[in-house]
């Protein structure tokens, strides 16, 4: 069996490992004392979906990382540096949850109370999925080739890591606003599809580069061009934003599902203008996040 296959078939493993202890602790409260599961469920009904997730990632972490190691051995790859990345996204998960409960609320309600539309699960899981995924497929054990530092390594996995994060936040993030925005009130699906996850996107993807370019030491050239391309991603995204808050200004005197019409494909337009303006051009360029190359492999 090739390395490939034996990292699918161990975090494939590690899932449903993973998945079955989780169901167990759902069914015996009393096995994870301190936590008083009975006590949350029954507090907060609404949320013990969310606490299933929790509870399954900083389970899955641990056993993916268990089921990984041996492969990573074949396959010449650091364990030490693996579990100390993996250690970190286990606190990732275990702080995320006391921000998870108390953000819940800025997530707007749709059909019941913590529901949010399901914006609010969508960006846990996302969140969660995709430091389980780094564990699970064993990418955070990472192989040193030639002309490469063990510390460069790293540091491109977790500057990969970061950037996907924070694409993903800055996605549902530009949804909620969107959702909300109440200037007017009809004008808010100008705001919110395609508009919300467009310059919610860029803004994500420009924090999250700033960070990865920090990563990098300034000697590095790459921290150059990592920079430049976040200007360029808070320029577009700042311009969408722009863009779509005037459309949505359209509210005042049109019916809602008309602000939509126009709404839908203005950021579009938007794109299309700055390819034969030289002067929207430098404010408007479309442009695909890039991770460091290998970053998850």
């Amino acid at each position: 069996m090739s390395v490939l296959r034996l990292r699918v078939a161990a975090g494939a493993t590690a899932g449903v490992v993973s998945l079955v202890l989780t169901a167990l602790l759902a069914v015996n409260p009393e096995a994870l004392g301190p936590f008083e599961w009975a006590r949350a469920r029954a507090e907060e009904r609404d949320r013990a979906g969310e606490a299933l997730v929790i509870a399954w990632a900083l389970i899955a972490l641990p056993v993916a990382g268990l089921l990984q190691t041996p492969v990573a051995r074949l396959r010449g790859a650091r364990i030490g540096a693996g579990w100390a990345l993996m250690a970190v996204y286990w606190l990732f998960v275990l702080l995320l949850a006391p921000v998870a409960w108390q953000a819940e609320g800025l997530f707007p309600e749709s059909g019941g109370p913590g529901r949010s539309g399901g914006l609010f699960g969508a960006l846990l899981g996302l969140l969660i999925g995709t430091v389980v995924y780094a564990v699970g497929s064993g990418a955070v054990f990472r192989e040193v080739g030639s002309g490469e530092t063990p510390a460069a390594r790293v540091r491109d996995h977790l500057a990969g890591v970061v950037i996907l994060t924070a694409v993903c936040t800055g996605a549902v993030v530009g949804l909620v606003c969107g959702y909300n925005f109440a200037f007017p009130k009809a004008g808010a699906p100008a705001v919110f599809l395609p508009s919300g996850i467009l310059w919610g996107l860029h803004a994500g993807a420009a924090a999250g580069l700033v960070v990865a370019a920090r990563l990098r030491p300034a000697s590095d050239g790459h921290r150059t061009m990592t920079a430049n391309a976040a200007a360029t991603f808070a320029r577009t995204g700042t311009a969408l934003l722009i863009c779509c808050v005037c459309v949505a200004q359209l509210g005042w005197f049109l019916p809602e599902w008309l602000v939509a019409v126009v709404g839908l494909p203005a950021p579009f337009v938007l794109f299309v203008a700055a390819g034969r303006s030289a002067w929207l051009g430098r404010w408007v360029r479309f442009q695909t996040v890039e991770l460091p190359r290998g970053a998850l492999a």
